[in-house]
């Protein structure tokens, strides 16, 4: 069932999203190939997305058994931590770090997502790395505001683009490619305190730079 919660205690008083957002993770997988039962699997069923009031981000998959476990982002180092399942090591880089070519933004009106009037900012992409071109689309809301002057140096993804535009964190992110389409769409809406723990670095695995 598709829920809407805003829990008002002091939130109330707050300018910009402090929560988690739950969504439901959908992949399909256009050519087969001997990759595609780990796409499939990689990204899981459900992703809970948690926004700090201070800017750092956790991104959580769940219903994958390998994969994608977490991804932190830690907003005074712009740095990102990544752990995937199965694997005991935290991958980390740099925010800076940017993999793919921007080729053409568009803004446009999109369908309603959880009773909330949604606007969509579209990205044409060219990967560095194989040349291969794709889309992703960031569906949002107004009724959810950030400040976007915190990721401003957050090259990964064209986030600091992306969240200048929006000033909202996504209710739907669909990213397209020749071999495969994922969806993220959101199913809940938490507007809570988050306890600073949750964006705590696990000090207890070895660390690696990400390629």
């Amino acid at each position: 069932m598709i829920i809407l919660i805003i829990t008002l205690t002091s939130l109330t008083k707050k300018k910009y999203f402090e929560g988690v957002i739950t969504y439901n993770v959908e992949t399909i997988i256009l050519k087969e190939s001997s990759y595609s039962d780990y796409l499939k699997e990689r990204y899981g069923t459900s992703m809970k997305f948690y926004w700090g009031e201070n800017g750092n981000l956790l991104r959580k998959t769940f219903g994958n058994q390998a994969g994608l476990d977490y991804s932190l982002y830690i907003q005074k180092e712009n740095t990102f931590y990544v752990k995937y399942k199965g694997v005991d090591t935290l991958y980390y880089y740099s925010g800076l770090t940017q993999d793919n070519e921007l080729l053409q933004t568009i803004e446009d009106e999109s369908e309603p997502i959880l009773n909330q009037k949604c606007k969509k900012i579209e990205l044409k992409l060219k990967s560095k790395f194989d040349g291969k071109e794709f889309i992703s689309e960031y569906h949002y809301s107004k009724n959810q505001k950030i400040n976007y002057k915190l990721y401003q140096n957050l090259n990964d993804g064209f986030a600091n683009i992306i969240y200048k535009t929006t000033k909202s964190p996504y209710l739907k992110l669909k990213l397209i490619f020749d071999e495969i389409i994922m969806t993220y769409k959101a199913e809940k809406i938490e507007e809570i305190e988050l306890d600073e723990n949750i964006f705590k670095i696990d000090n207890k695995l070895p660390r690696k730079k990400h390629l």
